[in-house]
């Protein structure tokens, strides 16, 4: 009889210490300024979650946390595309802005060269 407890004791101290570990996560990922370590880490605290949730078993919790890390993803994505392009775009504005000084240069040349000076 004292066995059949001990094991249900320390089966519940597992799920409970992984529900305080994926507590821990969403903790500390709230600590962070940047919205990108901030859903990194608590994409992991939803996993552990997720893990705790079938554990128990609680599916709600399972299932809500599974969602959250299907958000964070998608949101994760989007940040990640959004600068990727504005990325492009600063180099393609930065090509953009060369390209004149160079035009402009030829010309003179070619002005003088002819004897034409162009104020």
């Amino acid at each position: 009889m004292y066995s059949i407890l001990a094991n249900a004791f320390v089966d519940v101290l597992k799920n409970e210490w992984l529900g305080i570990v994926a507590s821990a996560f969403v903790l500390v990922s709230f600590l962070f300024s940047k919205q990108t370590i901030t859903r990194i880490i608590n994409i992991c605290g939803c996993v552990a979650f997720v893990i705790y949730g079938i554990l128990l078993p609680a599916y709600s919790t399972a299932f809500m946390n599974g969602a959250l890390i299907i958000v964070h993803i998608v949101f994760l994505v989007k940040d990640y595309l959004a600068r990727k392009k504005a990325k492009a775009n600063a180099a393609q504005e930065k090509k953009t802005d060369e390209q004149p000084a160079t035009n402009e240069r030829t010309e003179k040349v070619g002005e003088e060269s002819n004897g034409e000076a162009k104020e």
